[in-house]
């Protein structure tokens, strides 16, 4: 799929690009975030660390604005690169659950290897909210510096149409269907702290709305 952008357009199930795909078209958007736009900066005591806001009006690839933060961790307060990663980048949607308290049910629709699997996620809005189903692909990557032995873990989200295989759809939730692209990284960092940084573009519907709000990005 050398034509593969990430949007809130899903991806048809058939056509789902591979990991290296991923990496290549979204991790420079991550790393092209850190010229993005500065928004609201907070201060989160248990973690004592500051963390920043920011965006990027859509272009024309883009279906909707994308959107992010960045904050750094030491070792003493995260327990380092390792434990972070454990609660990021293994069961990624399981674990989400533990932050997102709308996040209702989470099921597994299809696991293509360790690395990559289609989930399907109902979260139970507020009225006059409707609720809202979620089916994504999560890949994760995670590389090691030669020189340094530093590691970075990537958990990169993108939505996924799963009407046309009728078997994995009767695993989908059912709902009013929204959709988005995100990108998380996790980088260790030399004092054994990490670096964490997520984007993500999605549609408007009030899931999506709450995420945008910065005080919903510091509460992630």
């Amino acid at each position: 799929m050398s034509d593969f952008y990430p949007s809130i357009t899903p991806v048809k199930v058939q056509n789902i690009p591979s990991r290296e795909t991923l990496l290549d078209v979204m991790v420079p958007i991550l790393l092209e975030s850190e010229q993005w736009q500065a928004g609201k900066e907070f201060e989160e005591p248990e973690w004592k660390t500051a963390i920043k806001t920011f965006s990027r009006h859509k272009t024309a690839k883009d279906g909707a604005m994308w959107h992010g933060r960045v904050s750094e961790h030491s070792e003493e307060t995260t327990g380092g690169w390792e434990a972070v990663w454990q609660g990021i980048g293994v069961n990624h949607t399981l674990h989400e659950k533990e932050y997102y308290h709308e996040l209702e049910k989470a099921e597994l629709v299809k696991a293509f290897n360790e690395h990559q699997e289609i989930w399907t996620v109902y979260y139970h809005l507020r009225p006059p909210a409707s609720n809202r189903v979620f089916t994504e692909l999560i890949t994760t990557h995670v590389s090691t510096d030669e020189a340094t032995g530093l590691r970075t873990g990537y958990v990169m989200s993108i939505p996924v149409d799963i009407s046309s295989d009728p078997e994995l759809r009767q695993k989908e939730f059912s709902g009013t269907k929204g959709a988005y692209s995100a990108i998380e990284r996790v980088k260790e960092l030399p004092d054994g702290g990490v670096n964490w940084r997520y984007t993500f573009s999605s549609t408007r519907d009030p899931h999506i709305d709450a995420f945008k709000d910065d005080y919903d990005l510091y509460t992630r």
